[in-house]
């Protein structure tokens, strides 16, 4: 993991993640439960709220069955919805089209120099334009891990990558590596640039990279029912699962 001090408490019915450092739901979750029905899900819920409240985390929570997320009343349990996310794919992408944006763009790998702005560019990025946008800026901890991702190699092989124009970045794109499988993150565009093809443009240099590394097979995540994930699909991107986050009030 990018954050230091990151732990994981290991349940038989579930994991916990937990950061020293930050206490937002975003890192401080409870993933792959167990639970198939309302009843496990009940007895779940109290032991994983009991164990992250003794940490002073909130309970979080994510849940990925379609059956449980269908009949999980939420609302009763304090909880509301943080985060509801479709995780997308893209397979062998060697006729992925070859992109050209309106405005004359270059494309790089973020230079030494630019390591320290990139995670604040990455959050400009994400600020919410309008309803339409899914996210409006991202959390400390998350920028911290973008910030380490600069300098740290582990399982995976990391890259960042720029748009400019005219000498300014306008867009951005990561992908993190290993093997034959690669994840897609940090894909913005500047708000005053929006609408000029330039998140097309960087996909098809990204998967352009990934053909030359061997690797056929991508994956991204977005929010749900916002207009990245249309235009994801749009260019090729199957949904392969949705996940949802419940966080305590």
């Amino acid at each position: 993991m990018l954050l230091k001090n990151f732990k994981r408490i290991y349940d038989e019915r579930f994991t916990i993640m937990y950061l020293d450092e930050f206490n937002d739901d975003y890192l401080n979750i409870a993933i792959n439960l167990k639970s198939k029905n309302a009843e496990e899900f009940e007895k779940d819920f109290y032991k994983i709220k009991e164990i992250m409240n003794s940490k002073n985390r909130k309970t979080s929570i994510i849940i990925n069955h379609n059956h449980l997320l269908k009949i999980v009343d939420y609302r009763a349990k304090g909880l509301k919805i943080s985060d509801d996310s479709v995780w997308l794919m893209i397979e062998n992408f060697k006729n992925f089209p070859k992109y050209k944006s309106d405005i004359p763009i270059v494309i790089s790998k973020i230079t030494k120099q630019e390591e320290k702005d990139y995670p604040y560019i990455v959050n400009n990025g994400f600020t919410k334009n309008s309803e339409q946008d899914p996210y409006d800026g991202l959390s400390e901890s998350v920028i911290q891990a973008i910030k380490n991702s600069c300098y740290i190699n582990g399982q995976f092989i990391t890259e960042h990558y720029v748009a400019k124009y005219n000498n300014k970045i306008v867009g951005t794109m990561t992908i993190m590596y290993e093997k034959n499988i690669a994840y897609i993150y940090n894909v913005t565009t500047n708000i005053d640039y929006r609408k000029n093809g330039i998140c097309k443009k960087l996909m098809s240099h990204i998967l352009e990279r990934l053909m030359e590394l061997g690797i056929n097979k991508a994956v991204l995540q977005t929010e749900k029912g916002f207009y990245p994930e249309k235009i994801y699909k749009s260019l090729g991107f199957k949904k392969i699962l949705r996940a949802v986050k419940y966080t305590e009030k």
